[in-house]
Order: C-alpha cells, then structure tokens, then sequence
C-alpha cells in the first residue's frame, strides 16, 4: 500500500488556527513555545510559526473568504472546543518553565505540570483565543 506524501520525505502535521489578532498569536507562540515565524511575513494572510519540528499556521478569522466552512458567528464563543492541540517537546521541564515565564504576559493561561497516570508528563497551556495545547515529552 502507498501513501502519497505529496512531495515531502514525510508526514508533518501542521494546523492552522484562526485567531482575533496574527501578530499578538506570533508572539504568544515565540514566547511560550519557541515557534518563529519566516523572516518576511505579512500578518494579514497566513502565518506559519515554526521551530522546525512543529508548524502551527496562524490566520485572521476576518480575514476568511465568504462561503468558507467557518462563519463569522463561529468566532463569537471559545475556540478550539472539543480539541486539544498536542505539541511533543524534548524537555517538557525546561518548557514549562519557558511557558511559566511568559504565558501571562501574553493573556494566556497555564495549567500545572504533572505526571499523567499513562506515563507522560505535561502541561497545559490556553492561547489569547481559547485554543487548548498540551506540551509533553
């Protein structure tokens, strides 16, 4: 069986979120979890933040075509419910303590550090927009 891999040496996940301000999202993820954008970027279209292992895309939600799937009202409540975003880190001690920093700087929300019952540790932080992201290694 065969995967297409549309040109990539692998399968990458990357998602985008639409949030209420690009440039306050770019720097909410540089500062939590080190995710940089490209050099040159125009915070009025799509914004991929990177460290090269992870890519979260970000866009204005006003900014979205009409007829696209979601809709104006769809941005009135929380983001992200029913979704936990899941960033895997080498050093989930050092990016809590990253996260613990600069999270509320950014009106971001953090969660504690914690050892789960299925062998993981991690933690838990809420972007300016709601989203949901655990960060574990």
């Amino acid at each position: 069986m065969s995967t297409a891999t549309c040109g990539r040496s692998r399968n990458v996940p990357t998602f985008e979120l639409f949030v209420d301000d690009v440039e306050v999202s770019i720097r909410f993820y540089q500062a939590v979890l080190g995710l940089n954008p490209p050099p040159t970027y125009d915070p009025d279209g799509y914004v991929p933040v990177s460290d090269g292992a992870v890519t979260i895309g970000l866009q204005q939600h006003t900014a979205l075509p009409p007829g696209h799937h979601f809709r104006p009202e769809d941005f009135k409540g929380p983001r992200g419910i029913g979704v936990e975003i899941v960033v895997e880190v080498n050093d989930v001690h050092a990016a809590f303590t990253r996260a613990t920093d600069a999270v509320v700087g950014y009106d971001g929300r953090l969660e504690q550090l914690d050892d789960r019952p299925w062998g993981r540790t991690d933690f838990r932080v809420i972007d300016p927009d709601g989203y949901y992201v655990r960060v574990t290694s």
